[in-house]
């Protein structure tokens, strides 16, 4: 299809379409591989025809986690190889196409498993792949000024945390799965710490409502979003009732890990297990599609909403009127 017969689709749906946001948008979509090392990118409508390589293979050491700056660009935990290369925060400027270290580790006491801005200060989870335990910690100034590394959660004891979100009034909520290597067994609760980073409680205990294994998490307004890696599927949490449900499945164990939303409400949900799917869930749990990335093990994802979806709207509208007026000469 030309670039000026997907317009007149788009177009022709904007017109007579109430699915605007739904049909229309094309919003980035970042990921990072923890297999190759590698940052790709894609148009969320179009995966397959959009990817486009931004870090090659090698580029990035073992990245466990991903998550968009409040200064437009991408920070990535990076885990190094566990005895040489230490694990590091690193900043992938979209603009200028430019990787550059934020923070490097100087020992081997965090390994990022998940990324979450407070303001300009970065929380970052533990990796439960090197069995890694221990408090959330902060980076205060980590986009920019004089860097400072403490730790951030206290009282609930944490093991490895490969799930942070940040709801609106301040609670961060934590993924706190504990991992067993030789069973291959994920287990463990989803924990609140108020705003200060103080522990508060469980909000889904382990086991409960299906969670086994809790990785990735997500937050959309009042709804809390939990991977449940061992199962394979989502689970979907009211915040207002601590009110746990099933919200959606994959089918298979060990096929959801990083979880990232949409500018339209759409759920995307990274496997862990190597064959670098990528799922995109509708609004109400709906499986959309699979996006076979190449990836081998998702190690983040992050979502951009694409600043041209507007204007479009506006362009098709606008075309749209004309061609109407057409009709009715």
């Amino acid at each position: 299809m030309s670039k000026a017969n997907s317009l007149l689709v788009c177009f022709t749906l904007v017109v007579f379409s109430s699915g605007l946001a739904t049909i229309c948008r094309a919003d980035t979509v970042y990921a990072v591989s923890f297999s190759t090392g590698e940052l790709i990118s894609y148009q969320s409508q179009d995966p397959v025809g959009t990817r486009g390589t931004l870090l090659p293979g090698g580029s990035l050491v073992s990245p466990g986690a991903l998550t968009l700056g409040p200064d437009g660009d991408l920070y990535i935990g990076e885990d190094g190889d566990g005895s040489t290369f230490a694990p590091r925060i690193s900043k992938f400027e979209i603009s200028t196409l430019t990787l550059s270290t934020v923070y490097p580790f100087g020992s081997f006491e965090v390994f990022p498993g998940s990324l979450v801005f407070q303001g300009n200060d970065l929380l970052i989870g533990r990796n439960p792949f090197f069995g890694n335990t221990g408090p959330i910690v902060k980076l205060a100034n980590a986009t920019g000024g004089p860097l400072a590394l403490s730790d951030y959660t206290s009282g609930g004891s944490l093991a490895s945390s490969p799930g942070l979100a940040l709801a609106a009034d301040g609670s961060l909520y934590v993924s706190d799965q504990t991992y067993i290597f030789g069973s291959g067994i994920a287990s463990g609760p989803v924990k609140r710490f108020d705003a200060t980073g103080a522990y508060v409680g469980e909000v889904i205990a382990d086991g409960a409502s299906g969670l086994a294994g809790p990785t990735g998490l997500a937050i959309n307004g009042n709804i809390l979003y939990t991977a449940s890696v061992m199962s394979g599927t989502i689970l979907q949490t009211d915040l207002t009732t601590d009110v746990t449900t099933a919200f959606a499945t994959t089918g298979s164990p060990f096929e959801v890990g990083p979880l990232a939303l949409l500018p339209d409400g759409n759920l995307l949900a990274g496997s862990p297990s190597g064959n670098g799917n990528i799922y995109r869930f509708a609004a109400d749990g709906t499986l959309l599609d699979t996006y076979a990335s190449g990836l081998g093990q998702i190690g983040g994802i992050a979502t951009v909403p694409e600043p041209g979806t507007a204007y479009l709207a506006a362009f098709g509208l606008s075309v749209g009127a004309w061609f109407l007026r057409r009709r009715r000469r």
